[in-house]
């Protein structure tokens, strides 16, 4: 900052402190109204009924270098399943884990909600094998949806619920442009009113 910045805030320091400090009360007013939000994730695995294609590449060491999990044909259009803007669904193509998580002011709901969404994904699997044990004519197909339906974990292998919530407080933003925003409201306004004065 110059000199001449200096000259103009000691010279209207009255005003210069007046406006940053109401700028502070305005971050504070902000920050203690801004609520805090939590979140909680859940993990699952799903496979398809035509299973899954897994690809591993091994160096000449035996070593794992790369590995990718793609999801089979035909089966239950997991994103499909969504239907609240706070539950967010994201697959891991390299151990081909889906993870669910939600975030809400409620220190409760995104527990309950991820954790209803895991049974609800179930129920819908049920209903979507049903109807293609209903509709295939293959005795093999038959016989495969029909022992799909009747070990629910062969299509969810992996279920890990949700059981405890993270905050996620964000709010030290609010503070650190606040005071950015008040010095600057206040630095514009004694150098406002230097010039006016100066007319």
């Amino acid at each position: 900052m110059s000199k001449d910045f200096f000259k103009i805030i000691k010279t209207h320091r009255y005003l210069f402190f007046s406006l940053f400090i109401l700028g502070l009360l305005f971050t504070s007013y902000f920050y203690f109204t801004t609520p805090i939000r939590y979140s909680a994730k859940a993990l699952f695995r799903y496979i398809e009924p035509q299973g899954a294609t897994k690809i591993t590449k091994i160096d000449v060491n035996g070593t794992i270098t790369y590995e990718s999990i793609t999801p089979g044909n035909d089966g239950l259009y997991i994103l499909g399943l969504i239907d609240s803007d706070s539950l967010k669904i994201s697959f891991n193509g390299g151990n081909g884990i889906y993870t669910v998580s939600s975030e809400s002011v409620d220190r409760n709901f995104p527990i309950d909600e991820v954790n209803d969404f895991l049974d609800f994904a179930i129920m819908a699997n049920i209903d979507f094998l049903n109807k293609k044990l209903l509709y295939t004519t293959s005795k093999d197909e038959k016989l495969k949806f029909k022992m799909l339906l009747e070990d629910p974990s062969k299509s969810f292998p992996l279920i890990i619920k949700a059981t405890s919530v993270e905050a996620i407080d964000k709010r030290y933003l609010i503070l650190f442009w606040g005071f950015i925003f008040s010095f600057f409201i206040s630095l514009t306004g004694t150098i406002i009113k230097e010039r006016v004065d100066e007319l």
